[in-house]
């Protein structure tokens, strides 16, 4: 056959691949057997495919090693296998080079130096690591280094760096193949098990591996430009651009030093972003949320910036946007040069800010009234080991306790250890100075502790963020490395908390409280917040400050406040509490679980989406257009409105309520289960949500039968026929304007701005139309006297003038035109219609 016949083009070209015999002869092996080993090769493949691995195979096998050249044909043997490219443990290649393998090493046989190259060829072709390592070994192909090296570097170069890493671990080619030509191309492809496997198999590649990335960690240094250089030597495909900036790279090099037991400390640029990043947090803190003290800001700022070089003068500069008189002030304690600070501080004088000790005073306005208050006055602390033995007879004792524990903020390099440990009983609060007892010596005592009180089921213990405690307590205390971190006696008040909501327990204070902390669940109990000045407080200090051990015994003691609280709420209001507490400690799953089911089984929703009616936040006013296409009574909580006024109007219409954050229900006439919190995610993620949790259904005679910007229901179709009659009645100069006064609802204008607004995941948001200036006669409007908007009439009729037969919608309250090629009823259709084929 003329293979050219193939070629229907001159422009085409046929690349003729040789066989991997043909590849092994050009390399110098000699791929032919003579008779005799045909014949035990013959016989060998049919007395594998019986036996497999056993005597029998093995004893056959032997007579290999009576030929004369018994390596080369191992080689040849191997090649003619079936599973000749996955030779897998149990395969008959992965039998012949095993079995090679000790034969040579028991015998003191070394094979041929013109094998090594050959042999390399055949491994490489392997899907299989350990079959590659092994014929490293048989062979002994490191000695042909120079040989082997450019085809390593060809390898890589192709972007081919998983088989590359491979091969270089295997002969160990670390020095020779520098590691940012390795291992980078599969960073930027995010295939970061690969790299994790080449470090598990050398650790002694991971520094130099962190040290380039450190480097690229250099604020100076602009990532993308650096990749963009890189690619020019290099060939890269399938690259994760998203990846390419300092946040992803900087948790990325932390991982690797958590994971190879690497101290933070050795790569400078992330403990220096790390310090940074903690400064600004705590700026705004300072500066913005209030929740600072000043004695607890100087700590911080003293300790983070003594620790980590090179932060100083960027906290500076930092700082000049909110408090310039405290940017001096900084400037001169840490002796900054005048040159390196901004232009407008240098004309300041440094000796008009006062710096003296009255200005590191802490300074607190905020009323103590405000804030919850700690109703004992028995705090103890526990620093000897005398005190210890006492303190845990005490508490033994008691059949509920809270736990509570601090370390200091981690801004830089060195992860901080746990400081404190509280643990307040109705009577005491006891504070555990774990900075003393953390030696080897005290182990014992720790032991102890966890036998006759952390492990002890019959004692509760409650807890905010119980787990995440016990996890610091775990890592960072010695002698209590092998806790429990949930579990029967461990009582975890958040998950209590929500757990007690989802079951309608009704919280009559919840007015107008956001979030989910502990100091939000204070406030909705007793009226007032905890003071959260000192949650950020450097708690390896020592001596303590008196504010520091008054909020570590505060935020402990309140958990049984808390605790009895809500125990008496529960038999007001009927709900076993005992019994939520178990489900809690126990791990079991809310029953209200079950309505999962309801996402993928559609016959399980109960209600026409017409039964339906919502008022929802401005936060979620982007959904508002989704739900009225589907039919769904949808109008938006005016932003002046207050909560309790928002569950009056809910109650007086007979609404449910979608709120952006968890919010409580301050009547028991409204029940908590008609409030839904939506976590942030797409919008298909969240309108999924909102017809399983309400029972509803989407059905096609529901698309449609509501206006989407003026929820009004009264749409009717409008045909060509009066398309055309509309059109005699409108002039459409070039810089005239009219105002569609009725376009929207009247009492939600304001939340206009947020409908179809911006969200941060990746669902496509619609934006409302922008109307175009036209003027118009009085008869361009409804029957009810809305001014039609025209400011996409000229699209209606060049769509219409091809397809006559079909209908356009007309919303008489609003004057608003749908039609199925407007942009933003396509987007909406192209969700919802999932939604429909869902439930047939």
């Amino acid at each position: 056959m003329n293979i050219n016949n193939l070629v229907s083009s001159s422009h085409q070209s046929i690349k003729i691949v040789p066989s991997t015999e043909d590849t092994l002869k050009k390399l110098g092996l000699n791929v032919n057997l003579d008779d005799n080993v045909r014949i035990w090769w013959y016989q060998l493949q049919m007395t594998w495919q019986t036996w497999k691995i056993s005597s029998t195979v093995d004893n056959h096998f032997v007579a290999l090693y009576n030929f004369e050249e018994p390596y080369r044909v191992a080689l040849v043997c191997v090649i003619k296998c079936q599973e000749f490219k996955d030779c897998k443990p149990k395969t008959l290649p992965y039998y012949i080079i095993e079995s090679l393998q000790k034969w040579g090493e028991m015998n003191n046989q070394i094979p041929n130096d013109s094998l090594k190259l050959p042999a390399f060829h055949i491994a490489k072709m392997q899907r299989n690591q350990q079959f590659f390592n092994m014929m490293v070994q048989t062979f002994n192909i490191k000695t042909i280094k120079d040989k082997i090296l450019p085809l390593v570097k060809d390898i890589i170069k192709n972007d081919n760096c998983k088989q590359g890493s491979q091969i270089v671990s295997a002969l160990e080619l670390y020095d020779d193949i520098p590691i940012e030509d390795l291992l980078f191309p599969l960073i930027l492809q995010d295939k970061i098990n690969i790299v994790d496997e080449y470090l598990s198999d050398s650790p002694s590649q991971v520094r130099p591996l962190l040290t380039f990335l450190d480097s690229l960690l250099d604020k100076k240094i602009n990532i993308r430009e650096y990749v963009q250089k890189f690619l020019e030597d290099h060939t890269v495909y399938n690259i994760k651009y998203d990846k390419l900036h300092h946040k992803p790279l900087g948790k990325f090099v932390a991982r690797l030093c958590s994971k190879y037991n690497v101290a933070v400390a050795t790569c400078t640029n992330l403990s220096k972003n790390r310090t940074s990043g903690g400064l600004r947090y705590l700026i705004y803190q300072k500066y913005v949320e209030h929740n600072v003290s000043d004695s607890v800001w100087d700590d911080l700022v003293k300790d983070s910036l003594s620790r980590t070089e090179g932060c100083a003068e960027e906290f500076i500069n930092i700082l000049c946007d909110y408090d310039h008189i405290e940017a001096i002030k900084w400037a001169k304690f840490f002796n900054i040069s005048e040159t390196c600070l901004p232009s407008f501080l240098r004309n300041l004088s440094i000796q008009e800010t006062s710096v003296d000790e009255e200005n590191w005073d802490d300074n607190d306005d905020n009323p103590s009234d405000l804030y919850y208050k700690l109703p004992i006055d028995s705090i103890i602390m526990v620093d000897t080991a005398e005190k210890f033995h006492e303190t845990l007879s005490s508490i033994i004792g008691c059949n509920v306790v809270s736990i509570d524990c601090e370390w200091k903020p981690s801004f830089g390099a060195v992860q901080s250890q746990v400081a404190l440990i509280q643990i307040a009983t109705l009577t005491n609060v006891y504070l555990f100075d774990t900075l003393i007892f953390n030696g080897k010596q005290y182990t014992s005592l720790w032991n102890i502790f966890n036998k006759s009180f952390l492990d002890n089921d019959e004692i509760i213990k409650l807890g905010f963020g119980l787990e995440q405690d016990l996890k610091e307590i775990k890592a960072s205390v010695n002698g209590l490395n092998n806790i429990k971190i949930k579990g029967e006696g461990l009582l975890d008040l958040a998950l209590l908390w929500k757990n007690l909501v989802d079951c309608g327990l009704c919280l009559p204070k919840s007015n107008d409280v956001e979030g989910k902390g502990l100091s939000s669940l204070v406030q909705i109990c007793f009226g007032v917040p905890l003071k959260k000045s000192e949650q950020c407080s450097n708690w390896e200090l020592r001596p303590l400050r008196q504010t520091q051990i008054y909020y570590a015994a505060l935020d402990a003691y309140v958990l049984l406040e808390v605790y009895n609280y809500l125990q008496n709420l529960c038999q007001e209001q009927n709900i076993n509490f005992e019994e939520m507490c178990n489900e809690v400690m126990l791990d079991k799953k809310p029953k209200k679980t079950k309505t999962v089911k309801l996402e993928t089984t559609a016959c399980s929703y109960t209600k026409p989406s017409k039964s339906l009616r919502l008022l929802i936040e401005a936060e979620l006013s982007y959904l508002m257009g989704y739900l009225r296409y589907c039919g769904i009574d949808t109008i938006v909580i005016n932003t002046s409105m207050a909560w309790h006024d928002a569950i009056g109007l809910a109650l007086s219409e007979e609404r449910n309520i979608l709120t952006s954050k968890l919010k409580l229900s301050c009547t028991s006439k409204y029940p908590q289960s008609a409030i839904l919190s939506l976590d942030k995610g797409t919008v298909k993620d969240q309108l999924q949500r909102i017809l399983t949790t309400f029972h509803v259904i989407i059905t096609p005679e529901d698309i449609l039968t509501r206006c989407l910007y003026c929820n009004g229901v009264e749409l009717r179709n409008v045909g060509y026929s009066e398309l055309q009659d509309l059109n005699k009645n409108v002039q459409i100069p070039g810089n005239c304007s009219i105002h569609n006064t009725n376009m929207y609802h009247n009492d939600y204008d304001d939340q206009i701005d947020d409908f179809f607004s911006d969200s941060d995941d990746d669902e496509t948001y619609i934006s409302p139309p922008v109307p175009t200036n036209y003027t118009q006669n009085r008869k361009c409007v409804t029957n009810k006297g809305a001014l039609i908007d025209l400011s996409h009439f000229s699209k209606i009729l060049s769509y219409f003038q091809t397809k006559q037969n079909e209908h356009i919608l007309l919303c008489e309250s609003c004057g608003k035109f749908y039609w199925k090629e407007e942009e933003t009823i396509k987007n909406i259709h192209l969700l919802i219609t999932q939604f429909i084929n869902s439930n047939m």
